[in-house]
């Protein structure tokens, strides 16, 4: 607990550790004379050491608090003071990330050349905008504390449903030109670049920034402008096009033909003046809008490629064991939300063919450097992935048996309804399918946090039936989970279609 004058409540402020700034936030509001500041949930793998902390108001650099910190150290972890001599800062998202720097902004320079160019290659109408643009107009660079650059592909006068087939067929092409793509919605896509600095390699395992670029889909819409994620009202197409140009770091760049209209459209009419306490907020309906338009794909993922990278995966080996009981060697299981690979190596071990699926790149990148395991990346929220997935495994042919361990709970409810959709899809007569989950509220429950998530088997039931699925329990039992003791069950699902017509064979 920090105490504050009261004049301090509401202010900005910058956290510094050891000298240097971590992250900004505002002091709250509070009873008395006394508020808490809470150290942001991606630092508690890191608050460990001693050193000194100040909060420091944005507006004038006084130090309005200060003192020390001081924890028992962890052998082998990243604690803060490593943190921020690495140059590590949270950004606006919540996430750990290089501190803006002269070379962080090079690196993105180079990186919106590379982009721009291959769209142009590509026939595409692109812009800078957002951020990037802001800092261009108004100070000719990127802003200071950018971490990203943001660039808008116009699609013209076209309906929603065609902007996400327009998504896919940009993702295909930019992918083709061999670039690493995250998909966030129908409407946003992100384009990573490697890291180029060595580092701690320590801390590169467990940070894993990487510059991008972020693709933002424009388009009018029965005389409305729409950019998610955020942005939506009148602009005319007259203020779009033809595509003008400004300075950004002393490189031309193409920008929307009123760029001023623009930002005041995105940011207000003060978006002239910087306001170190200004904080994005995007109206409700529009988000809901374009949540519903363009569904949300990437919620999540930032937090297992760090729970996997700072090595926090429970291996629930009982499930192994089951389904090799229930399965021979040479059949092939897919290890659905596969985590670090441990497991599915377990299983590969034991002469099963094995296919490890995640959508975290930590993951990915752990379970392709073990044995004898086939790695796919694969978004169970992305229905569109989903069906390419049943599509290939089709082809494929075959029985095919799945593990979901440690997973549904995680889920959210439209994510558990593809992952049942490609169950029911996929599951035959000899296939095994099982699933292990937390059934009861973690005692610490964090919305942002999907590892303390839990699924009743009701909803299970309930949510499983609406696809033709069945489940039948096979155990619960108390297991040791990252978010403590949690209540798991293990059911096997399957097809109620596919049983009910062994059913009926059984009684001719």
């Amino acid at each position: 607990m920090v105490r504050f004058d009261s004049p301090a409540i509401g202010r900005m402020v910058d956290v510094e550790i050891d000298g240097r700034k971590l992250w900004t936030t505002q002091v709250p509001e509070a009873a008395g004379r006394a508020a808490h500041v809470r150290w942001p949930t991606v630092l508690h793998n890191h608050i460990n050491g001693a050193g000194t902390v100040v909060l420091r108001d944005q507006r004038n650099g006084l130090a309005l608090a200060e003192g020390r910190y001081s924890w028992p150290a962890k052998p082998g972890a990243v604690g803060l003071a490593q943190l921020v001599a690495a140059g590590q800062v949270i950004d606006k998202w919540g996430k750990l990330t290089d501190a803006p720097s002269d070379e962080l902004h090079r690196r993105l320079t180079r990186s919106m050349q590379t982009v721009l160019a291959d769209l142009a290659d590509l026939g595409y109408t692109a812009a800078i905008t957002g951020g990037t643009l802001l800092g261009a107009v108004r100070e000719g660079r990127i802003l200071a504390h950018d971490d990203d650059i943001d660039l808008l592909v116009y699609l013209g006068e076209v309906a929603p449903p065609d902007v996400s087939i327009a998504s896919y067929e940009l993702e295909r092409r930019i992918r083709a030109r061999g670039h690493e793509v995250i998909r966030h919605s129908d409407a946003h896509l992100q384009v990573l670049f490697a890291d180029e600095a060595a580092g701690d390699a320590r801390l590169q395992d467990e940070v894993g920034s990487a510059v991008h670029v972020d693709l933002f889909l424009g388009f009018h819409d029965r005389g409305v402008y729409n950019q998610p994620i955020a942005v939506r009202g009148t602009f005319a197409p007259a203020s779009l096009l033809p595509l003008g140009e400004v300075t950004l770091e002393g490189v031309p760049v193409p920008s929307v033909a009123d760029g001023d209209a623009w930002l005041a459209l995105c940011y207000g009419k003060g978006w002239r003046t910087p306001d170190p306490s200004f904080r994005f907020r995007t109206p409700s309906s529009t988000r809901r809008r374009f949540e519903n338009w363009f569904g949300v794909y990437d919620l999540n993922r930032d937090f297992w490629e760090r729970h996997i990278r700072l090595g926090r995966s429970r291996h629930w080996y009982g499930d192994v064991e089951r389904l090799l009981a229930a399965t021979k060697p040479g059949d092939r299981v897919i290890d659905l939300g596969c985590g670090d690979g441990e497991l599915a190596e377990s299983l590969a071990a034991a002469g099963r063919r094995v296919v490890a699926v995640d959508y975290a790149r930590a993951a990915l990148a752990a379970a392709s450097s073990r044995a004898d395991l086939a790695v796919h990346r694969l978004n169970l929220a992305d229905r569109r992935a989903v069906l390419d997935f049943i599509a290939d495994e089709l082809a494929v042919g075959g029985t095919r048996h799945f593990l979901l361990s440690n997973v549904l709970h995680t889920l959210t409810r439209e994510a558990r309804a593809n992952t049942f959709l490609l169950l029911r899809a996929l599951i035959d007569a000899g296939s095994v399918a099982l699933a292990s989950f937390s059934v009861n509220a973690s005692f610490v429950y964090d919305h942002d946090r999907p590892d303390t998530w839990h699924l009743p088997l009701r909803w299970l039931r309930d949510e499983a039936s609406a696809f033709g699925l069945g489940c039948a329990v096979e155990a619960r039992q108390m297991r040791k989970t990252a978010a403590g003791p949690r209540t798991v069950a293990t059911v096997r699902l399957y097809s109620t279609k596919v049983a009910a017509s062994a059913v009926r064979e059984e009684a001719r």
